[in-house]
């Protein structure tokens, strides 16, 4: 990069002509062309060196071409513009070249001196144990030993079991006939003997005269009249919250309902009806206070139709002689207007 630099100040200086240089203020004013020619038997190249004197660069001026040391950097200003680095900036990198061939194997060094004796290694696991090998010949049999002394008597042993019964003996001769006892007293009556066959059935007797034709019966009854109307609106009635008694106590009817077996309630509705979960129903009392269900519960929550609950088999204990009512049930929060046209109870 130097060699860059020395050249290009070369480039700027030199010339064909001599130059000629006096001395201004500040510094030395030379008429260019300028040529740099070296003393003769010089041995170095040529060059300008410049001194940096730690101070402040010319100032820039119009049509000049100034060269200076700013910062300890050679640095140029053209023209009167801002003094610039005459050293461009670094180039990209280049690719890494070839590897050059392997050279050739050094001659083996010296050996090195011998190494310390590594510690001892650890004792080897113990070796299986050998197969066992085969049996001797059988010594000679020894001299008979002393006799022992004797033995101290041992404890007696326990109670042997039972053994069995012995037989039987011999029968011993008849004993002498005793006197003959009181009379007992008479045992109880026998059961009585099973009933005999029964006996052949007797040939049919001649037919009676006809006797005279009985009285007529009362006239027969229907098991209840068909049906029975309990209300008719133009527009119904506000419902309060709960059971309400439609037409009050005003509407009642005692029915006699001895005989009946069915019953079906039917109902005619506007287009007020109430929320989800209300009902209309018929009810009987056989004492005049507990009302109690009579008829099946046909909804009030749909509008402009004619609603049954279907044939139904009496209640346990409706068969009587009972008043009867019709309710509506509210299951809504609040009172509301329900359409109530025509209620009918029917019988079969």
């Amino acid at each position: 990069m130097k060699n860059y630099l020395l050249i290009g100040m070369l480039v700027l200086l030199s010339g064909t002509s001599w130059a000629q240089c006096a001395t201004g203020t500040p510094g030395t004013n030379c008429t260019g062309p300028l040529n740099v020619q070296p003393q003769a038997g010089n041995t170095g190249q040529s060059a300008i060196t410049f001194v940096d004197l730690g101070l402040p660069v010319p100032a820039p001026g119009g049509g000049q071409y100034t060269l200076s040391i700013a910062s300890g950097i050679l640095q140029e200003s053209d023209n009167g513009n801002s003094y610039h680095s005459l050293v461009g900036p670094f180039g990209p990198q280049g690719a890494t070249g070839p590897a050059g061939p392997q050279g050739t194997q050094g001659a083996q060094g010296p050996s090195g001196p011998t190494g310390p004796s590594g510690p001892i290694g650890a004792t080897g696991a113990a070796g299986t144990v050998g197969a066992q090998g085969l049996t001797g010949p059988i010594g000679p049999s020894g001299p008979i030993g002393a006799t022992g002394a004797t033995g101290p008597v041992g404890a007696q042993g326990f109670t042997g079991l039972t053994g069995p019964a012995g037989p039987a003996g011999a029968t011993g001769a008849p004993g002498a006939v005793g006197a003959q006892g009181l009379i007992g007293l008479a045992g109880p009556a026998g059961l009585a003997g099973a009933t005999g066959t029964t006996g052949a059935v007797g040939a049919q007797g001649t037919l009676g005269a006809v006797g005279p034709a009985g009285p007529q019966g009362p006239p027969g009854t229907l098991a209840a009249p068909p049906d029975y109307s309990f209300y008719y609106g133009e527009a119904g009635f506000k419902a309060l919250v709960g059971t309400n008694e439609v037409g009050g106590t005003f509407d009642r009817d005692q029915i006699d309902m001895l005989s009946a077996t069915s019953v079906r309630f039917v109902i005619t509705m506007a287009t007020s009806v109430l929320r989800s979960g209300s009902y209309a129903e018929a009810e009987y009392t056989p004492d005049g206070t507990s009302w109690y269900p009579l008829s099946g519960e046909v909804p009030v929550t749909s509008p402009s139709g004619t609603y049954t609950s279907g044939w139904q088999g009496m209640p346990t204990g409706a068969n009587g002689d009972y008043l009867v009512r019709v309710i509506v049930f509210n299951a809504g929060t609040t009172a509301a207007q329900v359409g109530v046209r025509q209620l009918h109870l029917q019988f079969k």
